[in-house]
């Protein structure tokens, strides 16, 4: 066997009109993507990797945007096999494209029960194909792309489409294509909402574990999360490097007023970079007293669940996590397969769980709809006042 042919570096428009002509013509293509959301303040969409055939493309989108490919990109043909479609879907959406006709690996494999999903130990499992992970946390916003980083970038769609043969045999095999594809569009419609909604917490709302803050620190948690956003957008890189969640809540709760006291908590830096520190004390020093402003203290309040109501939940999921091991046992498929996750918490929040209700939930489909609606409305009606 010869050496793999080496990806084309695509960087205009006109190249990249040529690999969507030539994309027209096939059935299917692997597509992966990398983004710089490890290092700026807004993640953007750096490098699109696609492979059909033989030939791989490597596709510099800050050069060239995506637009040539945004058609092919929303069809439904020609299929596009992805590793884990969720983030990719999201930052194609937030690219102003939009993604469909997707064969997801990830999805399949955990379908079929696969414990370790990841991309390189299935590509180990399944095909003894061994990749070189070393780059995962590139910053693939620099430039140029140089030669290991093509080798990088070609690897994680080199052999995705081997992959999709076995798994989606084995998919079919088993009698499970349709959930698959159910838990995909799922997956794409979730995808196109977040990258489609604009944010609506405030900054600090924002903060890991911010509500185990006492309410008379989250005024200086709300100054420490607007200088954090400040800082973070000024050097264009993400909130956590400017400022650690943790340590927010530990100024916060501390309240140093000077620079000695704050060392404490955060070690002293020389130069520009303490800087920040004096921020920070001035961050404090507004906070200190302050309340939320009104249009934010929403976020503080948790939706009020009457206790009858949440026992009620507790107890549907209960009886649906339970069927649905015993109907995956009869069946000999994975439990997901029968009830995804997300469907079970769903389905116990309904306030009647008619088969129509049930059906009607995003993400269960016409295939378990037609399996199970009746069925599931029966396993909850039981032991229930009236049944």
């Amino acid at each position: 066997m010869g050496e793999p042919r080496a990806p084309s570096l695509i960087t205009t428009h006109d190249a990249l009109s040529k690999v969507a002509e030539r994309l027209e013509r096939v059935d299917r293509f692997a597509l992966d993507l990398e983004s710089n959301g490890m290092f700026a303040y807004r993640a953007t969409l750096c490098v699109l990797q696609i492979a059909a055939g033989d030939e791989i493309w490597i596709v510099d989108t800050l050069a060239a945007p995506i637009d040539a490919l945004a058609p092919l990109l929303a069809a439904e043909r020609p299929r596009k096999i992805i590793h884990d479609v969720a983030f990719d879907a999201r930052l194609i959406v937030e690219s102003g494209a939009e993604l469909a006709g997707v064969d997801d690996t990830a999805i399949a494999a955990r379908m079929l029960g696969r414990t370790a999903t990841g991309l390189g130990s299935l590509l180990g499992a399944e095909l003894d194909v061994r990749v070189d992970k070393r780059m995962q946390h590139h910053d693939w916003a620099k430039r140029p792309l140089d030669g290991p980083a093509l080798a990088y970038l070609a690897s994680d769609v080199r052999h995705l489409s081997a992959l999709a043969d076995k798994l989606f045999a084995e998919v079919e095999r088993v009698g499970i294509a349709d959930e698959v594809e159910e838990e995909t569009l799922h997956r794409l419609r979730s995808a196109k909402a977040a990258g489609n909604a604009p944010e609506s917490r405030p900054a600090w709302a924002r903060v890991k574990r911010f509500d185990r803050l006492p309410r008379a620190d989250l005024g200086v948690l709300r100054e420490l999360a607007l200088l954090r956003e400040r800082e973070a957008a000024r050097r264009d890189v993400p909130p956590f490097k400017v400022l650690a969640p943790d340590l927010m809540l530990d100024i916060a709760r501390k309240k140093p007023s000077d620079l000695a006291a704050l060392s404490k908590l955060r070690p002293a830096r020389s130069g520009k970079a303490d800087a920040l520190a004096r921020k920070i004390l001035e961050a404090v020093k507004a906070g200190v007293g302050a309340e939320l402003p009104d249009d934010e203290r929403s976020f503080l309040e948790r939706p009020r669940v009457a206790p009858e109501v949440h026992r009620r939940r507790r107890e549907r999921e209960t009886k649906l996590v339970s069927w649905r091991r015993a109907e995956a046992k009869r069946r000999g498929v994975d439990e997901q397969v029968v009830l995804p996750g997300h469907c079970v918490h769903e389905i116990a929040d309904l306030e009647t769980p008619t088969p129509e209700a049930i059906a009607a939930i995003d993400g269960f489909g016409k295939a378990r709809s037609t399996r199970y609606a009746d069925a599931i409305a029966a396993v909850l009606a039981e032991g229930e006042p009236g049944a």
